[in-house]
């Protein structure tokens, strides 16, 4: 059986989940509960929803869910094929939910040792996802949270700040032009300016063209970490789940050398079919072996059913260390 056979047959094993859900929160498949406030705003769409409106029954994914049934077989394989300990790296990780979700795929069918790695710049995201790790019995302190965006470099970005957001939330440079003119014009630049130099945040929403809309933000700067300096921390990487809104074009070149030692698998969202086809190339190139390869912004049609893909997705599997 192929890689889609194979996960559709997993899953299709898998009984809902049941039971009692505690009020403001929803489960999935896994067990796992997510508070309803963090996906109110904006569900980010590989975030599996509930499927009643008493919210006490969830099933597992099937080819339908699109982005949210490619990524939770990666982490399965991933939970599956690991030994000894598990040790997972998620690059924009919102409020940790996959890593929450592959912490209850071990516990249920590998059980062994865990270390999560979670990534994150935005600041109320961050504290979601200790939130929503205690919520599901893990003890954020066992494991490693940054507050920070992934680069290549330790430089401070400017960045929106804004809960329940989770697209591309780097101020560029036409943002800073928008910011800098509503900012003169509104009388405000003496005051943004000394919050930013005090708090590092301006402290003052201001209305900005994001994917989705005109949203109201504040902005400041958040701290840089080169993916090198996490993954030389590691011994290994059984699964590196990257969401990180357009910046693996200039993350992974640059640390390919400490991916290709350490990474077993990567499940990796791409953002634009150039970008997607730079992706491929580029672990192509590495002698990376591709389980899944789906066009961004893309209707995909199987026996089981269609999917529709916004983010392009990429499963990758480092051969030189899938048997170790």
């Amino acid at each position: 059986m192929d890689f889609l056979e194979t996960t559709t047959h997993m899953f299709s094993e898998m009984a809902p989940w049941q039971g009692d859900v505690r009020d403001g929160y929803f489960p999935n498949y896994l067990g796992v509960m997510t508070k309803t406030a963090f996906v109110a705003d904006q569900a980010p769409s590989n975030q599996l929803l509930p499927v009643d409106n008493k919210g006490t029954s969830a099933p597992a994914p099937n080819f339908s869910d699109g982005e949210v049934f490619y990524e939770q077989a990666a982490i399965h394989r991933a939970v599956q094929d690991a030994k000894g300990e598990f040790i997972m790296v998620e690059l924009g990780g919102g409020f940790a939910a996959r890593a929450v979700d592959a912490h209850a795929a071990l516990q249920s069918n590998n059980p062994m040792p865990c270390r999560l790695v979670v990534v994150e710049a935005e600041p109320t995201h961050f504290e979601w996802a200790k939130q929503h790790m205690h919520a599901n019995g893990i003890d954020p302190d066992a494991h490693w949270l940054i507050n920070a965006l992934v680069g290549n470099d330790t430089l401070p970005k400017l960045f929106l700040l804004g809960k329940g957001f989770y697209g591309n939330s780097i101020v560029s440079d036409g943002h800073i032009e928008q910011l800098l003119s509503n900012l003169v014009k509104g009388g405000m630049v003496e005051a943004a300016m000394g919050n930013l130099l005090r708090h590092g945040n301006c402290g003052v929403q201001q209305p900005f063209d994001v994917a989705d809309g005109v949203r109201n933000f504040d902005f400041g700067f958040v701290s840089s970490i080169p993916l090198i300096d996490i993954l030389q921390t590691l011994d290994h990487v059984d699964i590196m789940d990257i969401d990180i809104q357009g910046g693996e074009a200039e993350v992974l070149p640059a640390a390919m050398k400490a991916i290709n030692k350490k990474v077993k698998r990567i499940h990796l969202a791409t953002h634009g079919m150039e970008l997607h086809k730079h992706m491929w190339d580029l672990f192509f190139d590495h002698e990376w072996m591709c389980e899944t390869d789906l066009a961004p912004n893309s209707q995909h049609q199987s026996q089981w059913g269609s999917c529709e893909t916004s983010d392009g997705i990429l499963d990758l599997v480092n051969i030189n260390l899938a048997a170790t």
